[in-house]
């Protein structure tokens, strides 16, 4: 049978690290409100009463029986505060063995299909980059893209990344004018029929050539691709990272014989 003793990554130790706190603080939150609003829990007291006189002495030591007070001890301010210390000072080794091993992990970030970005990062660092990177991918979600129906070829001439639109678009530049008809000729007695209508006629035509820098969807589509691919390499580093076996560091005990050499 194998003795060998599995080791504690980080991974294990950055999931028990939010319960270990939210322990320590509980914990401190408890004593505080008790040392602060039941400080009575820590002391004891006995009250009796001795009647000097009376005749039935049957009766007297039932008045003083009847009157006696007993108020024990809840516990004491070291049980206490030995109990507060074993809740909450593993929660300071977490945190140190966490703080120390993230000192060791380290991971190659590696796209998928091989490049290496960057060798030994730090996992706290692999950690933040996916959030920077899908923040990032944000601004690439909303690049503009040359429209569609058009066709569009680049322009060097107006530098990298310049599209021009292949075929100008043309538009008529038109006109209002009067156009008139005689129905009826002009007699020596009576004047002319005319019929007058307006026309809109065409005196021109604008043409229209476009440029644009905006990217094709194709283009916009190897970025995103680009990014996502950065985001998952970047993932996959930090778990690689976080599987670093744990410094095997403490810290609370010391912590806790420094404050109470004698013990409790």
């Amino acid at each position: 049978m194998s003795t060998h003793k599995k080791e504690t990554m980080l991974h294990e130790v950055l999931a028990v690290e939010a319960d270990a706190a939210g322990v320590a603080k509980r914990i401190a939150t408890e004593t505080i409100h008790t040392f602060k609003e039941k400080a009575i829990h820590f002391t004891a007291a006995t009250r009796t009463l001795e009647l000097f006189n009376g005749s039935d002495e049957v009766a007297k030591a039932a008045a003083e029986k009847a009157e006696a007070q007993y108020l024990e001890m809840v516990t004491t301010v070291n049980a206490k505060l030995e109990y507060t210390l074993k809740q909450i000072t593993p929660y300071y080794d977490v945190v140190l063995q966490k703080e120390a091993t993230n000192q060791d992990a380290v991971a190659d970030l590696i796209t998928s299909d091989g490049t290496v970005i960057g060798s030994n990062l730090p996992a706290t660092f692999l950690l933040g980059l996916e959030t920077k990177l899908k923040q990032l991918r944000e601004i690439y979600e909303v690049i503009p893209t040359l429209a569609p129906g058009v066709k569009w070829e680049k322009d060097a001439a107006q530098g990298k990344g310049v599209y021009r639109q292949a075929i100008p678009s043309v538009v008529a530049k038109t006109a209002k004018t009067w156009q008139h008809k005689v129905l009826v000729q002009a007699t020596d007695k009576h004047p002319a029929n005319i019929e007058k209508w307006e026309e809109t006629i065409n005196i021109g035509a604008y043409t229209k050539e476009s440029w644009s820098s905006a990217l094709t969807p194709t283009e916009k589509s190897e970025l995103l691709g680009r990014i996502d691919d950065l985001i998952r390499s970047a993932k996959e580093a930090r778990q690689r990272a976080n599987s670093t076996p744990i410094r095997k560091v403490e810290i609370s005990k010391a912590l806790v014989s420094f404050l109470h050499p004698n013990g409790f």
